[in-house]
């Protein structure tokens, strides 16, 4: 049997509206990666990973290693 399990990681900028109560909301952006699991073509989990904002922090590489690794053992279970 096949594996029908894929992970997909992508960058992206997420966009949060900050309301603030002395004036207008402010829209704050944050780099991250998406990693994305499927299962058949469906998606079945995704986590946002936010990293540092003017480069990924090593705090940023470890979090993303282990997220990685994870979803490394995850597609290959169903092998």
């Amino acid at each position: 049997m096949r594996n029908e399990r894929h992970v997909q990681l992508r960058w992206e900028t997420r966009a949060v509206v900050v309301d603030d109560p002395r004036g207008p909301a402010e829209t704050m952006t944050y780099p991250g990666i998406t990693v994305t699991r499927r299962q058949r073509g469906r998606v079945v989990d995704q986590l946002w990973l936010p990293v540092g904002e003017a480069e990924p922090t090593i705090a940023d590489d470890e979090a993303l290693i282990a997220v990685l690794r994870a979803a490394w053992c995850w597609s290959i279970s169903a092998a």
